[in-house]
């Protein structure tokens, strides 16, 4: 009895080719997609507020598209002492570190608010401050007093967001230490650090919480 050959490696040819042209397809529907995206996030963004907010979840972001969001394409501004900084803030890195992109020219400066540390990011009260920090200023207009400079070229300065002084606040509510190595004459910050221990406010509700000073000389 004959057996029949060949039938079987035409249909397998034929269903690789299918195959090819559907991953093809597919593929090129994933850059349109992309594309779309990233245009919508960009007219969004011109339309109010999107942009900001997509800011928070910027590390979910195709790098592509996170190129459109707001300062991304800002060049960074060089801060100098007393320089007052009028802008947005883009962005918050930590409890004590904002970025803010200014309108005319534009410029992203990153900020170290002065006078303050709160806890770094790995720390217990890291996140807390974080997230505290970007409520009260991601996304709105502020006032950077500028102090000085710090080793690392980022701006070191008072941010006012209205008549509210940020540092201060950060302080006050238990977010960050009243920075004294740096900020021995700032009464204010002082006095708002007595008040958060003694109202047992944030990370003072530890009896001895660990300075974020202590924690990065042991690492």
């Amino acid at each position: 009895m004959a057996v029949r050959k060949g039938g079987g490696g035409a249909e397998k040819a034929s269903g690789g080719k299918l195959f090819g042209k559907i991953r093809f397809a597919g593929r090129g529907l994933m850059i349109v997609f992309w594309i779309l995206l990233g245009g919508l996030i960009f007219n969004l963004d011109r339309a109010g507020d999107t942009g900001i907010f997509l800011l928070k979840y910027k590390r979910f972001i195709p790098y592509p598209v996170s190129k459109l969001l707001p300062g991304e394409g800002a060049a960074p501004g060089l801060p100098v002492e007393e320089q007052v900084i009028n802008g947005q803030v883009i962005e918050v890195a930590d409890g004590d570190t904002v970025n803010v992109i200014t309108a005319h020219p534009e410029a992203k400066y990153k900020i170290r608010l002065f006078g303050i540390d709160a806890p770094e990011k790995a720390m217990k009260h890291g996140a807390d401050a974080k997230a505290v920090l970007q409520d009260k200023i991601l996304g709105k207009d502020v006032i950077v007093k500028v102090v000085n400079t710090d080793r690392y070229g980022r701006a070191v300065g008072k941010i006012m967001l209205g008549a509210r002084y940020i540092n201060a606040e950060m302080v006050a509510e238990g977010h960050a230490w009243h920075y004294i190595d740096f900020a021995k004459e700032e009464y204010d910050l002082a006095a708002a650090e007595k008040t958060a221990r003694a109202n047992r406010r944030g990370l003072w509700q530890e009896k001895n919480p660990m300075p974020p000073w202590e924690f990065r000389n042991k690492k």
